[in-house]
């Protein structure tokens, strides 16, 4: 069972959405629980990471396929797990972004990374990028 909590001033927590509220009803009264705390990922942050991705897509000639520009990049960020395939070549596999693989800090991380390979991959200005795509948040 999942609740999303929000922290108050007094370090007591209170459900965060309506929609919690049913399965916090089972938890019994005055029984100890235990939970493990981890940051729920931003989807307005998500967004900004695609636009990002679709940015260097229409400011590049090298791919013509946005997938294999975008798991590139997370390669390149240095996020990818090896394998190897069938004749025992090594490969370099892109990790998921997806919500249940990556914590909020992992992404904001590898955004800012990504930002680092595209700033020496197409000479563009770290702070130019940082404002095209605040441009749109």
């Amino acid at each position: 069972m999942k609740i999303t909590l929000i922290k108050q001033l007094n370090n007591s927590f209170k459900i965060a959405y309506n929609s919690d509220y049913e399965n916090a009803k089972k938890i019994p009264l005055n029984e100890p629980i235990e939970f493990e705390f981890k940051r729920v990922r931003n989807y307005k942050f998500h967004k900004k990471f695609f636009a990002l991705i679709n940015l260097v897509f229409e400011n590049q000639e090298q791919y013509i396929n946005i997938e294999h520009l975008r798991k590139d990049l997370i390669i390149s960020a240095g996020y990818y797990d090896l394998r190897f395939n069938i004749e025992g070549v090594e490969i370099q596999e892109a990790k998921s972004i997806s919500f249940a693989k990556m914590d909020e800090a992992e992404f904001s991380e590898l955004y800012n990374r990504i930002i680092d390979v595209v700033v020496k991959w197409l000479g563009i200005e770290r702070q130019d990028i940082i404002d095209n795509i605040e441009q749109y948040f």
